[in-house]
């Protein structure tokens, strides 16, 4: 037997799921359309972040495989390189969400 909680929490999980492939879908795009490589990416993103470590590729590859979402400043150095504000992203359901 399936408690409702238990099937809300794999609902939202689903939900959660497809932002985050929807994010990356459109973050790969627009990678894409720069003509970029997902190193080339991580270096551009990386001149903008104001954090200890600077972006890698395999997690520019994770945000566009959907298997991660970035956290607030990397998001913010993500949309800065793409010249984009976060809603072209799809982000505006993972305000908030930890990836």
């Amino acid at each position: 037997m399936v408690d409702a909680c238990d099937g809300e929490v794999r609902k939202k999980k689903m939900m959660a799921d497809a932002d985050r492939v929807e994010f990356g879908n459109h973050l790969a795009k627009l990678v894409a359309d720069n003509h970029w490589t997902a190193a080339e990416f991580a270096r551009e993103a990386s001149k903008r972040f104001r954090g200890r470590s600077d972006f890698r590729r395999c997690d520019i590859l994770l945000y566009m495989r959907g298997v991660q979402f970035p956290d607030r400043p990397h998001l913010k150095a993500i949309c800065e390189a793409l010249g984009v504000e976060e809603n072209a992203l799809g982000t505006e359901v993972h305000v908030g969400l930890k990836h």
